[in-house]
């Protein structure tokens, strides 16, 4: 199964804040928030929600976490995945960071052969998020089943300069994406080339053991001197229970909390 090597470069367009674009402003707590907008991508304007700690009123270089969550095709829906990400930094004392994420869920069958799409979607995204809300350099890319496979595949695939994601934290990929992962790797069709990256990867018992474990030991078998990754198998837990247990810890790895 072959990926489509991605084009050079981050989106190089200037972005202005429109106050126009914040469709709607939601509380949370006291003075955190959560914002909407929109931004281009591919032609279209597409619209994103993020979420602003109240530390963002006097710090805005906060790190951002991007989470790619569409409608779940080979488990059962789990509509929560952006408050879970949210619980997630909060349960870091003296830790914030932005999320972001789509502000719909679209319902796709996120495959192999179209990642380039998702990942060139979630990249504009961050382009604008990077023009717009905080500059900071450490972004995150998160994702769990199918969506975790592009989270994954954007390790290995996306452009070294200029990298726009750091850190990856992926749970329960779909056998299709573990399988064209293994054979990514194996095969060395991907740059070996990087810079610091960080992966922390988990599986759940609704996933299939053997294909998992195979994909970690594949990864660490490759021995990539640029990687710091993290493996956590959840041998008394389903996928339903997993992922908000696993988005906390990956966001601890990631960040050294």
């Amino acid at each position: 199964m072959g990926f489509i090597m991605l084009a050079a470069g981050v989106l190089n367009a200037s972005f202005s804040h429109d106050v126009n674009s914040i469709t709607a402003t939601f509380e949370t707590e006291a003075s955190s928030r959560i914002e909407t907008f929109t931004f281009p991508s591919n032609g279209k304007m597409e619209k994103g929600k993020i979420y602003l700690p109240a530390a963002y009123d006097t710090n805005k270089d906060l790190p951002a976490i991007f989470l790619i969550d569409y409608t779940e095709q080979h488990f059962k829906i789990a509509m929560d995945e952006f408050e879970k990400v949210i619980d997630g930094v909060r349960q870091i004392e003296g830790f914030d960071a932005v999320v972001v994420s789509l502000e719909s869920i679209p319902d796709v069958d996120a495959e192999p052969d179209t990642y380039q799409e998702h990942y060139e979607l979630f990249k504009d995204m961050a382009a604008y998020v990077g023009e717009t809300y905080t500059a900071h350099t450490s972004r995150t890319f998160i994702g769990k089943g199918s969506e975790s496979g592009i989270v994954l595949v954007a390790l290995f695939l996306e452009d070294e300069e200029p990298s726009v994601f750091d850190n990856f934290i992926a749970t329960d990929p779909s056998g299709p994406y573990a399988r064209a992962l293994i054979n990514l790797i194996e095969n060395q069709t991907h740059s070996k080339s990087r810079s610091n990256k960080k992966l922390h990867f988990s599986f759940s018992t609704s996933n299939n053991r053997a294909l998992c474990t195979k994909l970690i030991n594949t990864i660490d078998n490759a021995q990539y001197p640029w990687l710091q990754f993290e493996s956590v198998k959840y041998t008394d837990s389903n996928y339903e229970n997993t992922y908000p247990v696993s988005f906390a810890a990956g966001i601890k790895f990631v960040f050294d909390k």
